[in-house]
């Protein structure tokens, strides 16, 4: 007689509905992973490949480059005209319109000369009828759409301990995952770098203009002042001697501002060259050799241990749940 008060579990009733619906247990079994091989061979292939880099500090390089700057008289600050871009910021880059419009422009195919844009409205049966703006400030229905498909695409992680940044793409095609991948670094390097230069950029193009402007007018001065000597050679006044040295004493002041600001564009040439990151890739984006997903033969097990659970559960309830809907219907 079996003890009221043991706590032990009695598996032999269980185990006794599942031997003797053993037939049934294995024809679900058998059957959950023939849809579990269907699914694996329906879902579509999926290949990852990924690049990382590092951005390296400029500031090892300011002492060379003001070595190099106090050569040709020019005097180089220590502060940087650029805005510094953490390496926490990529990610946010990468969701902005800039970076997906250029990267839906990019060949991944040079063969059948297909970019990315053109590859996702196809694969993915976006409508290519809808109308598009060239605006920048409008995302256009087809961009949108783009756009939430590069969000699945295109991934971008940063190592905050180290400052490792991290490209991830996922594409049916292995060598267009590649491809996108490095692309996609080059992309975001670009446009790093256009942010932090922008401000030495727009200081050397008009240090340049006022460089130009002042070498037409000493240009001009110098041509009057020669041809002023030129045509009073034997002429010896007071009138000749203070035009002579009027012109000379403008000449003398424009040649001074034209030294001065041959300074100022190598300073502003050197402060460029001294805020342009430099980006060291640890590793370069590969064809991968194999897919990350379906997983065909994970996913055939899984469905065939869903099979085999859910029969042998029924198994055990069949008599009690319908002893249960007997004592149900009869009340």
């Amino acid at each position: 007689m079996k003890d009221p008060f043991s706590d032990e579990i009695d598996l032999t009733e269980p185990l006794k509905k599942i031997y003797n619906f053993k037939k049934i247990i294995l024809l679900s079994t058998l059957l959950a992973s023939v849809i579990g091989v269907i699914i694996a061979l329906v879902l579509p292939v999926k290949y990852s490949s990924s690049t990382i880099f590092i951005p390296q500090n400029q500031e090892s390089n300011n002492s060379s480059l003001s070595g190099v700057a106090s050569l040709v008289g020019v005097n180089l600050g220590g502060n940087s005209l650029g805005g510094e871009i953490p390496s926490s910021m990529y990610p946010q880059i990468a969701y902005s319109p800039k970076f997906k419009r250029l990267i839906l422009d990019k060949i991944i195919d040079e063969k059948n000369n297909l970019n990315l844009k053109d590859y996702i409205i196809n694969y993915y049966n976006i409508d290519n009828e809808i109308l598009d703006n060239n605006s920048p400030l409008f995302v256009s229905e087809i961009e949108e759409k783009c756009f939430k498909i590069l969000d699945d695409i295109i991934s971008i992680s940063v190592n905050q301990k180290d400052g490792f940044v991290t490209i991830n793409c996922i594409m049916p095609v292995a060598e267009y995952s590649a491809i996108l991948a490095n692309e996609s670094k080059e992309i975001l390097k670009k446009i790093i770098i256009q942010n932090k230069i922008e401000s030495a950029n727009q200081n050397l193009k008009f240090s340049q203009e006022q460089l130009y402007e002042k070498k037409m007018e000493f240009n001009e001065i110098q041509g009057k002042l020669s041809s002023f000597k030129d045509s009073n050679l034997n002429l010896v006044n007071s009138f000749i001697i203070n035009q002579q040295d009027k012109l000379e004493a403008e000449f003398q002041i424009i040649n001074a501002v034209v030294t001065e600001l041959s300074k100022q564009v190598e300073t502003a040439k050197l402060q460029v060259r001294k805020d342009t990151p430099v980006f060291s890739t640890i590793k370069e984006a590969l064809i991968p050799n194999k897919r990350i997903s379906p997983k065909r033969t994970q996913l055939v097990i899984i469905f065939g241990i869903f099979g085999f659970i859910i029969s042998s559960i029924f198994a055990i309830l069949k008599d009690p749940l319908k002893k249960l809907f007997a004592e149900i219907s009869e009340s």
